[in-house]
């Protein structure tokens, strides 16, 4: 049977093919020509119709905005505007409430520095835990701790440090009216270990509970004067002679824990990370502090707001930089001070610090973290010692 490729090269080549395989190839080629012929015919075909195509398009879209300039649609109608609401000026119950004549901290006693913030994981538990030491060194005196937080955070901290494991709960009794006249001491846990002279009044979660009780009962009866008790009770010889300096780890809340805090104590820290949502936590809880401070804690001085948790010792970040340069606009208009944060101070971001959240104390391990917060600890003693 003769073919289409009978010769030429084509034939030439497909002569050294095996004959049992030529006659698929000369089929597949058969095809390929086929295809490519209708191909080339329908190609000037398909052009066509597709140009064809397009200008029904164009014709239509013409069409079209004729209509629209013709016949308009109408307006949209106007998205309703809503006014954000105003909000209302604040004045808490301890303000409301406050007693006409405070209790205030010896003027010459020992340091009692509150740690607080109105925000949640800006490192206020690792710096009252980490500076314990430190203030143990310094003083060469115990060191007293108090936790406020019924999270129990520092609690767990300095515990598991010493090998205690076994919950525990103490704090209460600072703030409680049944221990008044007994020997507060006693229930302050002494540490061992790379702890010892460090004690510490435990939190756990029924000190929420118990709080929210003794706030019941103020409200009752306001003259039990809920607010003064732990001023009360640090103002006492035993513990002024004892401690060289007490350190009190308090929740992001104005509990009856913290405003006894903040009444008992002679200083108050404020560690905030270098974000805006915490910037704003830190001034919204500095304006509360101040608002307060002439009738309910006059004797408080603000040591500053230390920046905490940050990306690195050196530099800071934009956003950091941002959220720094707002604190410190804020303590220059509101409180006069423009060393109002406390850079030399400040606490990065560490892997030795957070591989040790309620695991232990990393400033005695660590030489670096240890560096960081005696850093810390110079900074807030100059600014002590400065009588803000």
């Amino acid at each position: 049977m003769s073919s289409i490729f009978d010769g030429g090269p084509i034939s030439e080549t497909l002569s050294l093919i095996d004959p049992r395989y030529r006659a698929g190839l000369e089929t597949v080629g058969v095809i390929f020509v086929a295809i490519w012929l209708i191909a080339t015919t329908l190609n000037p075909i398909l052009e066509f119709f597709l140009r064809v195509w397009r200008v029904v398009l164009w014709i239509r879209r013409q069409l079209l905005r004729a209509w629209r300039r013709l016949f308009p649609p109408p307006p949209p109608p106007p998205e309703p505007r809503i006014e954000a609401a105003p909000i209302p000026e604040e004045k808490t119950i301890w303000e409301t409430r406050a007693p006409a004549q405070p209790t205030f901290p010896k003027e010459n006693g020992i340091p009692i520095i509150t740690v607080a913030n109105m925000k949640g994981g800006v490192g206020k538990t690792t710096i009252v835990a980490n500076l314990a030491p430190y203030f143990r060194a310094r003083f060469g005196k115990p060191v007293l701790l108090i936790d406020f937080d019924y999270q129990g955070s520092l609690t767990q901290t300095i515990r598991t440090e010493a090998g205690y494991t076994d919950p525990d709960l103490t704090a209460h009794i600072l703030i409680s009216p049944n221990y008044a006249g007994e020997k507060p001491m006693t229930f302050a846990r002494e540490m061992r270990r790379s702890l010892e002279d460090i004690f510490i009044y435990t939190a756990n979660y029924p000190f929420a509970t118990i709080e929210n009780n003794l706030l019941a009962d103020w409200l009752q009866s306001p003259a039990s004067d809920l607010m003064y008790r732990l001023c009360a009770l640090l103002q006492r010889s035993e513990f002024q002679s004892k401690f060289g300096a007490v350190l009190i780890d308090c929740p992001p809340r104005l509990t009856a824990g913290s405003i006894n805090a903040l009444c008992g104590s002679t200083h108050l820290l404020v560690p905030s990370s270098l974000d805006d949502m915490s910037a704003q936590a830190a001034e919204y809880f500095l304006n509360q502090v101040s608002r307060m401070k002439a009738n309910v804690f006059p004797s408080l001085k603000v040591i500053g707001v230390v920046p905490s948790i940050i990306y690195s010792e050196s530099r800071y970040l934009v956003g950091e930089g941002r959220a720094l340069d707002r604190l410190k606009r804020y303590g220059e208009k509101v409180w006069k001070r423009e060393n109002f944060v406390l850079e030399d101070g400040r606490v990065p971001r560490r892997a030795d610090i957070s591989n040790s959240s309620g695991q232990g104390v990393p400033y005695l391990r660590r030489a670096a973290v240890k560096q960081i917060f005696d850093r810390l600890g110079t900074d807030i003693e100059e600014r002590m010692k400065a009588r803000l």
